[in-house]
């Protein structure tokens, strides 16, 4: 056999003079596709991600660990470990709760994000007025007594938009 000179310089080299074996480690890894007749599917784990997402945003300024929070309330409501385990049957249930649960921290956007605060409020208070079948601008003008009749709710300040926000949720469902 030949002498063979070799010279390296630097560092995690590998000279090779001969056979080169090299063993890595073998990763095994499962994807576990759930039934989804038993869960819920991809479309509505983003819906649950979403609103979970909009509650921790909601509490940012309370404390750094909000998303994990967000998601462990969800997970100990529903006794599951993943928000893509929830079964199909609890996902509207799921839905109204964290609706409720935004609606709870709605405030607390306020001061954190003072435009997506008043967004939500728009939203939320047309799709109540589209459930009671009421013209949102009608009620607006009659219950907040306005002298010049909005022909917008961005025209309400802050405080006008909340009083609306409590006299429409009040009225019952029929």
């Amino acid at each position: 056999m030949k002498k063979i000179n070799q010279e390296i310089v630097g560092s995690n080299n590998i000279q090779v003079a001969g056979n080169y074996i090299t063993t890595n480690k073998v990763i095994k890894k499962t994807e576990v596709v759930h039934d989804v007749d038993i869960y819920i599917t991809d479309a509505q784990a983003k819906e649950i991600r979403d609103r979970v997402h909009k509650i921790a945003e909601s509490r940012s300024n309370e404390s750094k660990y909000s998303y994990p929070q967000a998601f462990k309330a969800l997970y100990d409501r529903y006794k599951i470990t993943k928000y893509t385990l929830l079964p199909k049957e609890k996902y509207n249930d799921a839905i109204k709760w964290l609706d409720k649960q935004i609606a709870i921290y709605r405030p607390k956007l306020k001061k954190v994000d003072n435009e997506q605060y008043r967004k939500d409020m728009y939203k939320s208070l047309n799709a109540r007025a589209h459930q009671l079948d009421i013209n949102i601008y009608d009620f607006a003008n009659e219950k907040l007594k306005i002298k010049n009749p909005i022909k917008s709710l961005k025209e309400l300040s802050d405080t006008r938009l909340k009083k609306l926000y409590e006299k429409l949720f009040s009225i019952k469902l029929k």
